[in-house]
């Protein structure tokens, strides 16, 4: 059977079933769902290094290449344009910052910062304070009291389509 991971959370929650709640190892086994000999190894982690995991253990996944000032970088050139491709992103890093990076790389960092290509576009369509005052004020002209307005919903769905265009 091919070994399977563990959380360090839960292999934390071992040491105290065992000396605060004075559980034993078939109990913890039942409670947690793991093997007994995971049990007995992570107490013996515990009693030696006061830790879960053996210390100096490499983190898993690889280190990342870009850093906060670069993320930080990324993040103000977004802010400033917000209608950017990715490779002028690629390039003002490179001429900026000095840091050679990949589309993917950057691709991955604005998914990790939550941002998609609708969100960066769409943000900058949605800036213009001006237009939105005007507007607002033409809307108020016409329907002085909010409750004379009626919205409808432009997305449409018939029979051929089984989801909303």
């Amino acid at each position: 059977m091919p070994p399977y991971h563990i959380s360090s959370d839960l292999k934390a929650r071992i040491p105290v079933m065992s000396y605060e709640l004075a559980y034993s190892v078939k109990e913890i086994c039942g409670v947690l769902g793991v093997r007994k000999s995971l049990v007995y190894q992570v107490l013996q982690y515990h009693q030696v290094h006061r830790t879960v995991t053996p210390p100096g253990r490499r983190k898993a996944g690889h280190h990342r290449i870009l850093t906060a000032v670069d993320i930080a970088f990324i993040r103000s050139l977004i802010s400033l344009h917000h209608i950017s491709y990715i490779d002028e992103i690629q390039e003002q890093l490179c001429s900026r910052q000095n840091v050679q990076v990949l589309i993917k790389t950057i691709v991955r960092t604005l998914c990790r910062l939550q941002l998609s290509n609708k969100d960066v576009s769409g943000r900058a369509l949605e800036q213009n304070i001006e237009d939105r005052a005007v507007y607002m004020n033409r809307i108020a002209d016409l329907a002085p009291d909010p409750n004379m307005l009626m919205f409808g919903d432009e997305a449409s769905k018939d029979e051929r389509t089984s989801a909303r265009r």
